[in-house]
């Protein structure tokens, strides 16, 4: 188990106790599916995908989904898919509340199914439906995905990680059976910059986090990006350093203490809750392995 200091100095378990026991059973579940719907982030395309499963054999066709695609910046969502195509990898990027996108994605989930249906013909047998294993990261979307396909809230959906605990077979009509399984992130979590990232974009529980590093982490990562969409938010940081432009950023933003000092805690979870809800601007943290990152 990875721990990391936390808020007050507490541990922060990154990989809890449900998480190591759904790992074990999405490895039993293996030789019952046919396909693999794998959802990631966005915003964080690298960061958000776990590759325990990707080492299960034998292998199965795979659609990677690129969830909050709506909150992700698009040029860097068609460089993204620029990369994914070189990798002969099937990734959508998408928003998992649009009816549309859901109707692209089952078709091609059904193109799967097509080899299937071919041998079950010539053998003259029934065709059964094309069992799916959904699977992901905490607060990627993995429940709203099943209750778009099922067609009712079958997969309770709080925007919060860690809502599914248990492994369950969900039926979409006569095609498509659905295991949905927890989020599960990897067991450790050593890059620096990646763990920011899921903690920013709230696949870790914010209950656990060191909020203000978090936000700190953030900010400076917008400077570097995003810097004209921060100043328009957050106001002017001309001159002053990179702890002094976030202290004047709160204060811009009205989070202030007794005797005019900065309130740091109420600001981290203000621009947390900013670039979730896309109020700073499409934002994307990471961008492919050898694309050169530049500024707004």
């Amino acid at each position: 188990m990875t721990e990391k200091k936390g808020q007050g100095g507490k541990q922060i378990h990154w990989y809890p106790g449900h998480m190591a026991s759904a790992s074990r059973e999405l490895k039993s579940a293996w030789r019952h599916i046919d396909a693999v719907v794998e959802i990631a982030d966005a915003r964080i395309p690298a960061a958000s995908r776990n590759p325990l499963f990707l080492d299960f054999q034998p292998q199965k066709p795979h659609l990677l989904l690129l969830s909050h695609a709506d909150l992700a910046d698009l040029a860097v969502n068609k460089a993204w898919q620029i990369y994914y195509l070189d990798q002969a990898l099937t990734a959508i990027f998408c928003d998992l509340r649009n009816a549309a996108d859901i109707r692209f994605i089952r078709r091609r989930l059904l193109l799967f199914q097509a080899p299937l249906l071919e041998k079950a013909k010539s053998q003259g047998r029934l065709v059964r439906p094309l069992r799916v294993l959904v699977t992901g990261i905490p607060n990627t979307g993995k429940s709203t995905f099943i209750n778009q396909f099922v067609g009712k809230r079958s997969a309770k959906v709080e925007s919060r990680p860690g809502v599914t605990r248990q492994q369950s077979w969900l039926r979409s009509g006569s095609e498509l059976h659905f295991l949905d399984t927890p989020g599960i992130l990897p067991p450790k979590l050593d890059d620096r910059e990646a763990s920011m990232g899921l903690a920013a974009t709230g696949a870790i529980r914010d209950s656990i986090l060191p909020l203000e590093e978090v936000a700190r982490w953030l900010f400076k990562r917008l400077t570097k990006l995003y810097p004209q969409a921060l100043t328009t938010r957050y106001g002017s940081r001309e001159g002053l350093s990179q702890d002094q432009a976030f202290e004047a950023a709160a204060l811009t933003m009205g989070c202030q203490l007794a005797g005019g000092l900065p309130d740091l805690s109420r600001f981290s979870t203000m621009l947390l809750d900013d670039f979730r809800g896309k109020r700073i601007d499409r934002i994307s943290l990471e961008r492919p392995p050898g694309d050169k990152e530049t500024h707004d």
